[in-house]
Parts: structure tokens; sequence; C-alpha cells
């Protein structure tokens, strides 16, 4: 396992200088962290990261909101898959641990797919949503993910460290815009290599999933995308659009898929302009 980079370092430590932490495990055995006070917000991470890329956003809203992020199953300090689980009742026991009744989700990619399949399956417990670069369960990409097969065949003969570094020079990780956090992005991936080493995945997404329910959400939705994103993300994002009703599009120029680090400033102002507006 390698060690987090200085810069990485820095940047968390930056962030929560100002803020006290508290820490906890929900029933379900998801790692979370909560700072700052206020209306609670609840950071939903990509897949391949942990909650640490929500670094410079924690330190934009803490002042004013109630930040809890928290690792996915298998991610960070989280408990893998050993049975069956739904990554959006994962969300749900960490909003139980904490006695949220009520939350805006901030989901990114994976994070985006699991902040919808809960707004819909518990539509009295989601305030807002900001669906940033997302995923959507039940999508198929209409051409192969081609870029991944090499990821997949290294993982697939036990080379779990070589999996992660192909996943960390893949297009859905690459930056396109500021490369200061390209390091930040990397060791990230490279502190959770142990996804490399499960032979399936057991999560259940959404039944029926959520790309035939979109009316069904009902909350102000933002979405923000990357304009150098991935061809597949851009088509969920105008599913997104389309399918939910008033849902809003910001698309921040000459990111890419890891948007809110690779443009944190754009992407910070189109999510705290949301939160603004009622």
């Amino acid at each position: 396992m390698r060690l987090v980079s200085a810069f990485l370092v820095l940047l968390l430590c930056s962030t929560t200088a100002g803020a006290q932490v508290t820490s906890g495990t929900s029933s379900g055995g998801l790692f979370y962290e909560v700072s700052g006070a206020g209306e609670p917000i609840v950071l939903v991470h990509a897949f391949s990261v942990d909650r640490r890329m929500w670094a410079p956003q924690i330190a934009a809203l803490e002042g004013r909101y109630r930040v809890v992020r928290y690792d996915l199953r298998g991610h960070g300090k989280s408990e893998g898959p050993s049975a069956p689980y739904s990554p959006h009742e994962d969300l749900r026991s960490v909003l139980d641990a904490l006695f949220i009744s009520k939350a805006t989700l901030v989901g990114l990619s994976a994070g985006a797919t699991i902040a919808t399949d809960f707004a819909i399956a518990y539509p009295d417990r989601v305030a807002r949503i900001v669906l940033a670069s997302p995923g959507l369960s039940g999508h198929v990409p209409s051409a192969p993910l081609t870029w991944t097969q090499p990821v997949f065949k290294a993982a697939g003969a036990g080379d779990s460290e070589g999996a992660a570094r192909l996943w960390a020079e893949t297009p859905i990780m690459a930056l396109r815009h500021d490369q200061t956090a390209a390091t930040t992005v990397r060791d990230l991936v490279m502190s959770n290599v142990r996804l490399w080493t499960y032979k399936t995945n057991p999560a259940q997404q959404l039944m029926p999933p959520a790309i035939g329910r979109l009316a069904e959400v009902k909350c102000p939705t933002l979405v923000i995308l990357g304009e150098q994103d991935l061809p597949h993300i851009k088509e969920i994002a105008g599913l997104l659009v389309k399918g939910i009703a008033g849902a809003r599009l910001v698309t921040i120029p000459l990111a890419g898929h890891m948007v809110n680090l690779d443009a944190r400033d754009a992407f910070n102002q189109a999510v705290d302009k949301f939160l603004a507006s009622r």
C-alpha cells in the first residue's frame, strides 16, 4: 500500500484545521466522518477512490452545513462486500447512524448513481441532489468501454496493484484541466487497491433500475458535467436532465470526469449557487 502523497496530506489537513471532525461506523459497516453544523449534506464518492476525494468541497461547505462523507463498501475504511448488499441501503445506514431524517445528497459518478437510487427509494429523506459526472442504474453504454479491458485482465490474473495502476491511467480518471491534482487522484486509487482483489461484486442495484423511473425524482436536482467527460457520461447527463422534472445542467469548461478536483472552484461555485436557491 503506497503512502498518501504530501500534496494530499496538505490538502486534507487544510480542510479540517478549522472544524472538529467526528467519525463512526454505521450498522452496515460503513465508515463516515462529519464536520460543520447546520443543514446536513452527504457527499458520496466515486468508484475506486474514497471519502477523501471531497477535501476541496468539505472546506467550502463545513462553515455553513453539517457535512457528512463516508466510504462506499469495499473502499477506504468501510467493510468489504461479504454478502449481497444495496449501495443505496448502505447510504441509508449512514443517515440512520447519524439520526438524519432528511439531507441534501452530492454524488459523483458511482456516487451519483447511489444518490439517484436513494432519491427514488426514499423520496421523503432527500431535500436536493447534485449529480456530478453521473452514473445511472440500468444504463448500458452505447459503445463498449474497451479501455477497461486491460484493467480487468490484470485483476483477473491476480495483479491487483497492476489493475489499480492501469485504472488510474484510464480516461475516466484523467484530469483534463488542473494537473496539480493528478497525484491526489493516483494516490487515492492506489490506496484502494483492495477493490481489485474481489472476485465478484454482490452489489444489488435498485429494482426496477432508475433509468426507467426518473420521473419519480421529485426533489430539486442539479447535474454537473465536465466538458471533456466521456461520451457515455454525457449521454447519462442528458437522460437525467430530460427525465427529472426541473433538473438543471451545468457544464464546466475544460474539466474531465473527476470534475470536483479538476475544476474545484467552478464546481464549488455551481454547488453553492444551487444550494442557495430555494
